[in-house]
């Protein structure tokens, strides 16, 4: 019983070593980023429920990243405006989109300015 407990805590502790080096790597290589202000794309109203919610999570990621968010609202065409421009966004990390899930059944009803 012992030496299966002494192994069990062997592996235990090399699992945990191992996993260290990754979690080091891997933070590693995201302490330059951001380096400038996040555009995050709404494609709904000002002052609407979604947009108070994602203005509220814009100030926290703000405060944790270092980097301000920019917000904005592509309101219209059934929400499908901000999509579109999330796709036409810079493939650099820095424009966020809030889509919600309705968005991903309109592309199958009608035609959308994105590619789904």
């Amino acid at each position: 019983m012992t030496t299966n407990i002494r192994r069990a805590l062997l592996a235990a502790s090399i699992a945990v070593f191992t996993a260290s080096f990754a979690w080091a790597g891997a933070t590693a290589h995201a302490q330059g980023f951001p380096t400038r202000p996040i555009t995050l794309i709404v494609p709904w109203t000002a002052g609407g429920s979604t947009d108070i919610a994602v203005r509220s999570l814009a100030a926290s990621a703000s405060k944790t990243l270092g980097q301000p968010m920019i917000i904005e609202n592509r309101p219209g065409a059934g929400g499908t405006l901000g999509p579109a421009a999330m796709a036409a966004a810079r493939p650099d990390g820095y424009t966020l989109s809030q889509m919600p899930i309705s968005l991903f059944r309109i592309p199958h009803m009608q035609k959308v300015a994105f590619d789904p």
